[in-house]
C-alpha cells in the first residue's frame, strides 16, 4: 500500500476490479501521498490498534524500546533548516540506525525475527 501513490504502481489502481484490498501497519509516507493511498484504493474501512490485536493474539507480543542517537553536525543542520515534515526523514535517515541494527541482530542471532534488510538496493544484487 505505501508503494501505491508512485507512478509506477497508479497503473495498478486503474485495473477493473470488483474489490480492493490494501494492509498497511501504518500509513505514513515522507512525500505526504496519504490521501493519495485513499483516492485510488478507497476509504479506510477498519483501524484496529496493535496494542487490540496483541491482546488478542493476532501478532505477537511486542517489547518496544526507544533508542535515540545523535545527528552529526551535518545532519543537525539539515535538520534544523528542515521544513516540520523534512525533519522526519532527514532523522530518519540517520546512517548511525543501521549500525545500532546490526548491533542488535549480531546481539540477538539466536532469536527468531522477521527478516530485516536495508532498502539500499546497492546492498541487495538481484538473484
Amino acid at each position: 500500500m505505501h508503494l501505491l501513490p508512485a507512478p509506477v504502481f497508479q497503473i495498478t489502481a486503474s485495473l477493473q476490479a470488483r474489490r480492493r484490498l490494501g494492509l498497511t501497519a501504518t500509513l505514513v509516507r515522507e512525500d505526504g501521498c496519504e490521501d493519495d493511498v485513499f483516492a485510488l484504493i478507497g476509504p479506510k474501512k477498519v483501524d484496529v490498534p496493535w496494542k487490540e490485536m496483541e491482546a488478542e493474539g493476532w501478532i505477537a507480543k511486542a517489547r518496544c524500546t526507544e533508542i535515540r542517537l545523535p545527528l552529526s553536525p551535518k545532519r543537525r543542520f539539515e535538520y534544523a533548516v528542515a521544513p516540520n515534515r523534512q525533519k522526519f526523514r532527514v532523522a530518519s535517515e540517520n546512517p548511525e540506525k543501521l549500525k545500532v541494527v546490526r548491533r542488535l541482530l549480531k546481539r540477538h542471532a539466536d532469536t527468531p525475527t522477521s527478516e530485516a534488510r536495508s532498502t539500499d538496493p546497492s546492498e541487495h544484487p538481484p538473484h
